[in-house]
């Protein structure tokens, strides 16, 4: 009886692994290349959190040979001063526009506390509470669209 038992739960392993075997072997498109080249291709960058930059580090989310910013337009104070909603919150911070949109529900603060930056130059606000902390810095600099154009 415990014969049997041994070779039922064998057959049952077998089983559930196969899938996993035959989806590990049934990549032909990426046959002959080695691991690391088929996880991250040469032109590929690693991906970081802005919580992983260590402070005076410098650090980017825009690969190398891209621009970063839109590729709306000018970022013009008019242009801030027209995104001032829940639905399109740009802000002026230390001469950068930041698109901040995504942050007001994250914000540890509250959303009001984002929401009042909307539209115009947040830099007092934000120096007043976070000037020179590494981590709202960081976090800031996920949110960057680009310089702010002066005329």
């Amino acid at each position: 009886m415990r014969l049997w038992y041994l070779l039922l739960m064998k057959f049952f392993g077998f089983l559930l692994a196969l899938p996993l075997l035959v989806a590990g072997c049934a990549s032909a498109d990426n046959a002959g290349e080695s691991v690391e080249e088929t996880v991250m291709d040469s032109s590929e960058q690693e991906t970081r959190l802005a919580d992983d930059v260590e402070a005076g580090e410098d650090w980017t989310d825009t690969p190398e040979g891209e621009q970063e910013g839109p590729s709306m337009g000018a970022l013009t104070v008019e242009a801030v001063s027209a995104n001032d909603s829940e639905e399109s919150c740009w802000s002026i911070i230390d001469g950068s526009v930041y698109d901040l949109t995504d942050w007001i529900s994250q914000h540890p603060g509250g959303s009001s506390r984002i929401l009042g930056l909307c539209g115009g130059d947040g830099t007092s606000q934000f120096q007043g509470k976070h000037g020179g902390s590494p981590s709202p810095e960081a976090t800031l600099d996920r949110y960057l669209l680009g310089v702010l154009e002066t005329p």
